[in-house]
C-alpha cells in the first residue's frame, strides 16, 4: 500500500511591524517634502529668470530708442543753420512757437525738465523722475499741394531760391496755401516737412483710468494735427534721469554735464546741448521673495543724485547710455 502524505505545515504570513510602518512613512513624506521643495525653488528661479529677462529686454529696448530719436533731434532739413538764433518753448503748447523766417529762428533741439520742473500736459507724472522734449521735422517731405483742405499738422517750408533775396527763410503753419518758398531751380514751390515735437517722462501707471494700476511707465507726448496724443511706451519704467552735454566753446563736443540749465553764459541755453546721458531703472512688474531683497537698493546714475530705493519686494536694474547729438554737433563743427 501507498503511504498517504502527510500535509505540510502552514506557512506563517509576513509582515511588517507598526514601528517599520512609521519609519516608511515618515521617510515617504521626507522624499515627497524634498521634491515639492525642489519643484517650489525650480519654479521660483523661473520667475526669477523671467522677472530679469522683461527687466532687460526693457532697458535695452528704451536705451535704443532713446538713441535713436536724440541722434535725430535737431534735424530741421537742408537748410543752412548758420546765424539762426534758438528759442525756449513750451513743448505743451497746441499751437507751437519758436519758427520764424525773419530773423532766422528755430527751436531748440531738446529741451529738459528736472523733477521740480512742472509741465501741465504730463498727466500722471511719476515724482522724481525728469522728463525730455525732442523737436525737429520729419525725414520725408512733402509736396505741399497733396495737403488736405483743413490740414492740421503743422508743417516747415524753406526757401533754396538764391534769387529770392526778400523772401524770409521758412514760412511755418497748417495752411497750404502759406507754402509759396520756391525750390533750389526757382522754377517751382519746394517741399514741405512736417513738424516732430514729443514729450517723453515717467507716469506712475501705466492704465490710470478709472483707477490706476499703480505700475510706472514710460509715456510720450506726441503733438499730432494740433493736438498732444499720449502713447504707453514701456511699462516697468521705475526712475528716469538726464544729463546734459553743454557745448561751451563751440566746437560741438560737450564740455560740462548738467542736470539742468545754468544761470549764465552757454550753459543757460538749452542749444548748446550736443550730448545727453540717459539714465534709466527699469523696475519689475511683480514682487519676487528670497532673503536677498530683504535689503534696500541703491542706485548711482552719473552725476545725478544717488537714487536709495526701499525694500519694497520688487527687483530693479539700472542702465545709462551716453548719446551724441549728432545734428547740432555737427553745425558747430563746420562753422
Amino acid at each position: 500500500m501507498q503511504a498517504l502524505r502527510q500535509p505540510s505545515p502552514r506557512r506563517r504570513q509576513g509582515g511588517v511591524t507598526l514601528v517599520e510602518l512609521m519609519v516608511g512613512l515618515t521617510l515617504g513624506l521626507i522624499i515627497s517634502a524634498a521634491l515639492l521643495l525642489l519643484f517650489a525653488n525650480a519654479s521660483a528661479r523661473g520667475q526669477d529668470l523671467s522677472r530679469a529677462g522683461s527687466q532687460i529686454e526693457n532697458g535695452r529696448y528704451i536705451t535704443e530708442m532713446f538713441r535713436e530719436d536724440l541722434r535725430l533731434a535737431g534735424f530741421f532739413g537742408e537748410i543752412s543753420q548758420a546765424g539762426a538764433a534758438y528759442s525756449q518753448t513750451s513743448p505743451c503748447d497746441l499751437v507751437p512757437t519758436g519758427w520764424n523766417g525773419a530773423p532766422f529762428t528755430l527751436p531748440s533741439p531738446v529741451q529738459g525738465y528736472s523733477a521740480t520742473d512742472a509741465l501741465a500736459c504730463l498727466a500722471n507724472r511719476k515724482a522724481g523722475t525728469d522728463a525730455i522734449a525732442i523737436r525737429r521735422v520729419d525725414v520725408v517731405s512733402t509736396d505741399p499741394s497733396t495737403l488736405p483742405g483743413g490740414n492740421s499738422q503743422y508743417y516747415v517750408q524753406y526757401s533754396y531760391c538764391a534769387g529770392a533775396l526778400l523772401a524770409p527763410r521758412l514760412v511755418f503753419g497748417t495752411d497750404r496755401s502759406i507754402f509759396t518758398l520756391q525750390n533750389r531751380a526757382c522754377t517751382g514751390v519746394n517741399v514741405v516737412r512736417a513738424y516732430i515735437s514729443r514729450i517723453y517722462y515717467v507716469a506712475d501707471c501705466n492704465v490710470c483710468t478709472p483707477s490706476s494700476d499703480g505700475v510706472p511707465t514710460l509715456k510720450r507726448v506726441d503733438l499730432v494735427g494740433g493736438t498732444l496724443t499720449t502713447t504707453a511706451l514701456a511699462d516697468g519704467v521705475d526712475m528716469l534721469r538726464f544729463e546734459y552735454g553743454f557745448d561751451v566753446d563751440g566746437d560741438g563736443s560737450p564740455d560740462a554735464y548738467l542736470t539742468q540749465i545754468g544761470l549764465a553764459g552757454p550753459t543757460s541755453l538749452w542749444s548748446n546741448v550736443v550730448a545727453v546721458k540717459a539714465h534709466i531703472v527699469t523696475r519689475s512688474l511683480d514682487k519676487a521673495t528670497g532673503a536677498n531683497l530683504a535689503t534696500a537698493q541703491e542706485f548711482q546714475l552719473g552725476g545725478t543724485p544717488v537714487l536709495d530705493v526701499a525694500a519694497d519686494g520688487y527687483t530693479r536694474r539700472a542702465y545709462s547710455s551716453a548719446i551724441r547729438l549728432v545734428n547740432p554737433s555737427s553745425v558747430r563743427e563746420v562753422q
